[in-house]
């Protein structure tokens, strides 16, 4: 199958850190396509699929949208039109499950890589309320939950609540592979204070005009605990996405699904700070380590 026909451009993560904001944004410039499920992980996962397990021992909701075949997957591009220079994909595992920087490149060695990266302790507690919301985590507090950790087996990537916050090294192997000027490194302190300025700076990565359009911007895929739990399954349902996919633009869908979310999710009291300070101690290697390969002052992440 000819490279053109594949996708070369990866949003690889981190979760939880505004890939959901990012990747619509993208999709919203001329020149860019990003494939309508947002994250496919056909190259991280293949024919098996995602089997990983929620903290009830359940196979968890991924399962229901990622890709399992290479043909399925390149339909997600079928809709590219010719005239773009990037088909992209926002697949949050690609940044955590090993050997993906090989995988990418072979795949394509032409592609660029996004990462976007987000203080480890704050987005290994968003990721709680996340499985919170879903369902996914029975522990009612995040101390417990990051207790319980060690002891899952399989378990789904969202519950991986310190593994997930280890970025450097696969940010090593992404430019070891690719060269530093086919990957970006981003922060989600940026995307919460200068939106259109992180879009800029995609733009000027991809070398793509960043006046070409308004980027859609927005806090998409939110954390949070659901008033109405009928009301959060129907629209996280997969099979609801299936239908309304044909009917409404993604702009006009992600707005809507934003609205609801807003409306709908109830906020929960930000993270214990001495849970935080411990947490945020276990990471503060990793931390000055990538501080120091983004050429970025993260003191205050620690």
């Amino acid at each position: 199958m000819p490279t053109d026909r594949r996708p070369n451009l990866f949003l690889v993560g981190a979760q939880k850190s505004g890939t959901t904001s990012l990747a619509l944004a993208l999709d919203s410039h001329p020149d860019l396509f990003m494939s309508r499920v947002k994250e496919p992980g056909w190259l991280a996962f293949g024919e098996r699929g995602f089997r990983f397990l929620d903290g009830h021992g359940r196979t968890c909701r991924a399962a229901q949208w990622v890709v399992r075949s290479e043909a399925e997957y390149l339909r997600l591009f079928a809709d590219a039109p010719p005239t773009c220079r990037y088909r992209g994909e926002a697949s949050t595992w690609y940044l955590a499950e090993r050997g993906m920087p090989n995988r990418l490149h072979e795949y394509n060695p032409d592609a660029r890589i996004i990462a976007i990266l987000r203080q480890p302790a704050d987005r290994a507690y968003s990721a709680w309320v996340h499985a919170r919301r879903d369902k996914e985590e029975p522990h009612e507090d995040f101390a417990d939950a990051l207790a319980a950790e060690a002891e899952r087996e399989e378990p789904s990537h969202l519950l991986r609540y310190r593994e997930m916050g280890h970025y450097v090294e696969p940010l090593r192997e992404y430019i070891d592979r690719f060269g530093r000027d086919r990957v970006l490194i981003l922060f989600y302190d940026d995307l919460r204070e200068d939106f259109a300025g992180v879009f800029r700076r995609c733009c000027e990565f991809l070398q793509v005009d960043p006046e070409a359009t308004r980027p859609v911007i927005g806090r998409h895929n939110r954390s949070g605990i659901p008033r109405s739990r009928l009301l959060h399954a129907l629209v996280s349902s997969q099979r609801f996405k299936n239908a309304i996919r044909p009917l409404l633009p993604l702009r006009l869908a992600s707005r809507a699904k934003q609205w609801v979310q807003s409306a709908n999710l109830r906020r929960v009291p930000p993270i214990d700070p001495t849970v935080r300070a411990r947490l945020t101690a276990e990471f503060a290697d990793d931390i000055r380590a990538l501080s120091k390969l983004s050429d970025r002052n993260l003191d205050h992440w620690l």
